[in-house]
C-alpha cells in the first residue's frame, strides 16, 4: 500500500519538533490511516519519526513543488517497507534514524545529492534486501554494519565518493546477489571471502583504486557469476586459471590493471560469454583458440 508525502517546503535551521509542522493535517491523517492502526501505535511511532527524521536531514528539496512518491507499508503490520526517493534532486545526510525502520526491505536514495558518510546505523535494518545508493556524494569508508544485513540481496554505492578498504566480512551476506561499488576511491586488496558468496550474480568494482591479485579458487564456490567487471584498478598478478570455472559467466572486464601472464585456456570454455575485455594490461603469449568457437563473444 503505497503512501504519499506531500513536502512543499524546503528545511530552515529549526529543530525537529518545529519541522513536524511541514506535515500538513492531511498528510498526518493519510500517514496515520496507512501505516499506523491503534493496535500497532506504540511500534509505528518509531517510524513516524524515523520518517521525520529522514526529511529533517534533507537540506535541499528540487522537487519541492511536486509529491515524493515511493515511500510503502506492508500488510498486515502496517510498517515502512519500502522507501524509494531517487532522482528526485535531494541533497542532505542520510539520517542515523533510518536504522529504526525494522521493517525496511528496501532503500533507494540513488541519484540524488546525498553527503557525508553512511550511516553505521543502516545496518540494524534487518529485514533490508535493496540496498541503493548509487550517484550520489558520500564520503567516508563502507560501514562494516552492513555485513550484518544477512538478507540483503542487492547492494549498489557506486558512483561516490567512498574511501578504505571492502570490509572483510562480506562474506556474511549470504544471499548477496548484486555487489556494486564502482566509481570510488575504494583501497587494498578485494577481500576473498567476497568470492565465497555463492548467490552473487553480478561484481561490479570498477575504476577505484583497489590492488593485489585474485584468488586462485575465485570460481570454486562461485557457479552462480554472471558478470564479473573490475577494470580500471591496480589489481596485478596472474589471471586465475579457475576462472573458467564460472560457467555462467557472460561478462569478464579485467581491463587497465596490472595483470601479468598468459590468458587462461579455461576461459574458452565459459560458452556464455558475450563480452571479454582484458586491454591494457601486461599480458603475454596467445589468446586461447577455443574463445573464437563462443559464438555470442564479442571482443
Amino acid at each position: 500500500m503505497n503512501l504519499i508525502l506531500f513536502f512543499t517546503t524546503t528545511f530552515s535551521s529549526c529543530s525537529l519538533g518545529e519541522k513536524m509542522h511541514f506535515f500538513s493535517p492531511y498528510v498526518l491523517m493519510l500517514f496515520w490511516v496507512h501505516c499506523f492502526t491503534p493496535m500497532v501505535l506504540s511500534i509505528n511511532l518509531v517510524d513516524e519519526f524515523a520518517l521525520i527524521a529522514l526529511k529533517s536531514h534533507i537540506t535541499y528539496d528540487s522537487s519541492s513543488y511536486r509529491n515524493w512518491y515511493g515511500i510503502s507499508c506492508n500488510a498486515p503490520q502496517q510498517r515502512v517497507s519500502v522507501i524509494n526517493l531517487s532522482s528526485m534532486g535531494l541533497e542532505g545526510t542520510i539520517a542515523p534514524q533510518v536504522g529504526n525502520l525494522s521493517f525496511l526491505v528496501s532503500l533507494d536514495l540513488s541519484n540524488n545529492y546525498f553527503h557525508d558518510s553512511l550511516p553505521k546505523d543502516i545496518g540494524k535494518c534487518k529485514e533490508l534486501q535493496q540496498l541503493n545508493l548509487f550517484n550520489n556524494k558520500l564520503v567516508g569508508g563502507i560501514p562494516e554494519a552492513i555485513c550484518n544485513l544477512s538478507k540483503l540481496e542487492e547492494l549498489y554505492l557506486g558512483n561516490n565518493q567512498l574511501i578504505g578498504e571492502i570490509p572483510k566480512k562480506m562474506n556474511h551476506l549470504q544471499n548477496l546477489k548484486v555487489l556494486s561499488f564502482p566509481m570510488n576511491n575504494l583501497t587494498g586488496s578485494i577481500p576473498a571471502t567476497i568470492f565465497n558468496i555463492s548467490s552473487l550474480l553480478n561484481i561490479s568494482l570498477s575504476n577505484n583504486n583497489l590492488s593485489g591479485s585474485l584468488p586462485k579458487d575465485m570460481c570454486y564456490a562461485n557457479p552462480k557469476l554472471k558478470e564479473l567487471n573490475l577494470s580500471s584498478n591496480h589489481l596485478s598478478g596472474k589471471i586465475p586459471t579457475g576462472l573458467g570455472q564460472c560457467i555462467k559467466l557472460q561478462v569478464i572486464s579485467l581491463a587497465y590493471n596490472d595483470f601479468t601472464g598468459s590468458i587462461p585456456s579455461g576461459i574458452g570454455n565459459l560458452v556464455e560469454l558475450q563480452r571479454l575485455s582484458l586491454r591494457n594490461n601486461s599480458l603475454t603469449g596467445e589468446i586461447p583458440q577455443l574463445l573464437f568457437n563462443i559464438s555470442s563473444l564479442r571482443f
